[in-house]
């Protein structure tokens, strides 16, 4: 009885496994994708830096074919166990702490899924782990110890790591190859493989200086008026609640401004990918004008972020 208990575990357990390589492979492969595509670092601080995106995508490959190939399962269950849990904690960290409910960034740039979802997802697969496990385990640190020395010269591990080569190689390859070039007035340009621009937008860097985005916002007869006399701006994403939330008190404020006759004019610019009808805006409604960044380039701005211009110079940047 005890035995077939325990067998029954252990097929569950590689299933789990299955599943979760498989997971892990797909995220590493679409986050690949976006870094070799030429997306820059997304934002401030160490989870969204370009250089520790590339080693995470690497050390998911290693360990999603190493789940897949059912070696060290012992040592492979302990992994995911703690790799898991680590995901729960920087999903806590990024809701919490940094505020970020619209994408955990755990799929790439094509597929955006809210940290809560992912939460979930995460804390189902560590009870998972939890209950079944490979046979053997009695959570004893000799017990892995033993298995990795037990290992030596296993054709399974040169299979392993011959596979991680065949598939590390290229892919290495390709985010590497994205071509970098610095441009002060606006952040960092990136050129990827398929020749698209991606331009990381720093507005920390544009203070005291002239708006160097004029020739990118459309529509373009706007050069003019944003260069004269006083307007605050707000770059904001489609889709993103803070934003959405932004948008509504910057609604309230350029009609109370209208009314009031004050010297200063309030616009809202959307960050592309953005939907026929955001496109299609009048030029202003209510005192509010309406632009967008063109989108012949993919941009990267943390958002809502508000510019503060007079006569065409960036006075004050406030994030939301």
């Amino acid at each position: 009885m005890q035995s077939s208990i325990h067998q029954s575990y252990n097929q569950f357990w590689n299933i789990l496994r299955l599943l979760v390589g498989c997971i892990i492979l797909i995220a590493a492969g679409l986050k690949a994708e976006a870094l070799a595509a030429g997306t820059p670092d997304l934002g401030s601080g160490l989870l969204h830096a370009r250089w520790f995106n590339i080693i995470v995508v690497e050390c998911e490959l290693v360990f999603g074919i190493w789940l897949l190939s059912g070696l060290l399962q012992k040592l492979a269950w302990l992994i995911s166990l703690f790799l898991f849990v680590g995901f729960l904690v920087i999903l806590f960290y990024e809701m919490v702490i940094l505020h970020e409910t619209t994408n955990c960034g755990c799929f790439g740039r094509h597929v955006k899924i809210p940290p809560i979802y992912t939460a979930i997802f995460d804390t189902m697969v560590i009870g998972l782990l939890i209950v079944f496990h490979p046979k053997g385990i009695v959570f004893r640190w000799q017990m892995f110890f033993h298995e990795v020395v037990g290992l030596r010269f296993s054709k399974r591990l040169f299979a392993v790591i011959g596979i991680w080569l065949i598939v590390a190689v290229p892919v290495t390859y390709a985010m590497f190859s994205v071509q970098k070039n610095e441009i002060a007035e606006l952040g960092t340009e990136f050129v990827g493989i398929n020749g698209k621009k991606t331009i990381s937008l720093q507005p920390e860097k544009w203070t005291g200086k002239e708006f160097s985005l004029l020739a990118y916002i459309t529509p373009t007869n706007h050069e003019k008026q944003l260069t004269q006399g006083k307007w605050m701006l707000l770059f904001y994403h489609e889709n993103c609640r803070v934003c959405d939330k932004a948008i509504d008190e910057y609604e309230i404020l350029a009609r109370n401004v209208q009314h009031e006759n004050i010297d200063i004019k309030f616009a809202l610019v959307g960050i592309p990918p953005l939907s026929k009808n955001k496109r299609d805006l009048p030029e202003s409604d209510n005192g509010l004008f309406f632009y967008f960044l063109n989108e012949e380039n993919y941009w990267n701005i943390k958002t809502p972020v508000q510019i503060t211009l007079k006569d065409g110079i960036v006075e004050n940047i406030d994030y939301f």
